[in-house]
């Protein structure tokens, strides 16, 4: 994402939605989550657009919690930087992957 796109969605969620707060935003990505993850399951062509939806609620959240769009970018890198470190176990039944503690 670019930093205008940041700052004209979060600009934008500011003025439609202002009473919402990091916490609701995430509420909210919740449903999201759950609907990208039916879209996947039915093979929707349109599941791109859930994927919007997750992004768009997850920077919001981050800029209604007081990040920009420089500290969101910084602490993905951080975060890069860690998990690059970190040794990874094997898929469990869900397929997922988890660092070994």
């Amino acid at each position: 994402m670019q930093k205008k796109q940041f700052l004209d969605i979060t600009h934008w969620q500011k003025e439609t939605f202002g009473a919402a707060t990091p916490l609701s935003k995430v509420a909210h990505l919740i449903e999201e989550v759950q609907e990208l993850k039916t879209d996947l399951e039915e093979n929707n062509p349109d599941v791109r657009l859930e994927y919007a939806d997750c992004f768009l609620l997850l920077f919001g959240s981050a800029a209604a919690n007081g990040m920009s769009y420089e500290d969101i970018c910084k602490a993905i890198d951080e975060k890069m930087a860690i998990n690059r470190k970190r040794k990874w176990g094997e898929p469990n039944a869900d397929g997922v992957v988890n660092h070994v503690k």
